[in-house]
């Protein structure tokens, strides 16, 4: 399964962290895994066009990232991956979580 998990903090999204692999389908084959990674990378693609306080990380099977910029322009790419995700969760609910902590 795979589990995305994030914190808003005074209503600013401090990280969002992305991990596992949703099991849909065999290995290489999955559309739900090929989803979520693409909103991730597309996610992360933008972030390093802006030259803001975001740290990237990126480790087998997982994903973490954390933001102290109060730039609304990374505040709403948040919101948007967030929605994105949440959208894949209310269709394959089994495969993938989102939850806020």
């Amino acid at each position: 399964m795979i589990r995305a998990t994030y914190e808003l903090k005074d209503d600013r999204y401090v990280y969002i962290k992305v991990r596992g692999h949703a099991e849909f389908g065999e290995y290489g084959r999955d559309l739900i895994c090929a989803s979520v990674s693409s909103i991730m990378f597309g996610f992360m693609n933008a972030l390093d066009e802006l030259d803001e306080d975001i740290e990237i990380k990126q480790l087998k099977n997982e994903i973490v990232i954390s933001s102290r910029s109060d730039l609304e322009k990374v505040q709403d790419y948040f919101r948007l991956v967030v929605m994105q995700l949440k959208t894949i969760e209310e269709s394959y609910g089994d495969f993938i979580k989102v939850e806020r902590k």
